[in-house]
């Protein structure tokens, strides 16, 4: 699944490359993952244009005029991909942006869990960001260790990983980087948060940062079937350290990377430095 920065990556390319353009048309080839009729979602959009490009946790955000705001979440194998009017639409395409300035904006999706979701500004909020949904963004001043310590402190009796996944103390963190957040501090997935030392905590929120801020340099990570705006791989995958890695050499202390399930998640660790 895509996470904070996938999602950052193709968020920057669309601000860079779509604001100011208009969608001259909507073609919706499968409309099961919408949450309005294709007719009025299609009557909505066409004609607009694309005002910004914005990311809450893992959504996309791309706000119109006319007041409208489409939520983009990509879910497992969601893709939006950017290309030229002439590009034929694959088995896996279910909507088509054409936009102004000869290019077309396609939403692929294979196993069909991503959606799109037109709200009016106003109500974006209220019905997407409930203030009990979401914690705060890693990669902004928000994301304060004070703030951090007290929240993981509220859930005292669950396992870090499981609580890093919630989105409730920080948002966009998903399976591959929670591994690899917690491989860098040195701490077990299944620990229990209330057994964990300050000093632990400050390396946790340290590494968060690092790591996210790290990824987003270099477009991700393409374990799987992720891809950009423009069709290509991240470069982040060459640079995990346990993910993926079950069975392989730790490269901090020789210790065998290890898999298990998590809260019904594959999980990645080193028992030898991993505490």
């Amino acid at each position: 699944m895509p996470e904070l920065p996938e999602v950052e990556t193709v968020r920057s390319q669309l601000e860079q490359t779509i604001v100011g353009r208009r969608i001259n048309s909507v073609d919706v080839r499968f409309s099961g993952r919408l949450n309005l009729d294709s007719g009025e979602f299609v009557e909505r959009l066409a004609g607009r244009r694309v005002l910004s490009v914005g990311r809450r946790s893992k959504l996309l955000l791309l706000r119109l005029s006319g007041g409208d705001v489409l939520v983009v979440h990509l879910k497992m194998t969601g893709k939006l991909l950017l290309v030229n009017s002439d590009c034929e639409p694959g088995k896996h395409t279910h909507i088509i942006f054409r936009l102004s300035g000869n290019n077309v904006l396609f939403f692929d999706d294979v196993r069909k869990f991503g959606y799109l979701h037109l709200f009016r500004t106003d109500d974006l909020e209220r019905l997407v960001f409930g203030p009990a949904k979401y914690g705060p963004e890693p990669l902004s001043p928000d994301f304060k260790l004070n703030l951090f310590s007290d929240c993981l402190r509220k859930f005292r009796r669950s396992a870090i990983k499981p609580l890093l996944l919630s989105q409730k103390c920080v948002v966009g963190v998903g399976n591959i980087y929670a591994d690899e957040t917690l491989w860098r501090s040195g701490i077990r997935p299944d620990r229990l948060i209330g057994t964990l030392e300050a000093n632990e905590i400050r390396l946790l929120h340290e590494s968060i940062r690092k790591i996210l801020r790290q990824s987003v340099r270099i477009g991700g990570t393409s374990v799987d079937s992720y891809r950009d705006a423009f069709g290509h791989r991240g470069d982040y995958e060459r640079k995990l350290e346990v993910y993926g890695r079950n069975g392989q050499l730790c490269s901090r202390c020789d210790g065998l990377i290890r898999k298990i399930r998590l809260s019904g998640r594959g999980t990645h660790f080193c028992p030898k430095c991993q505490k």
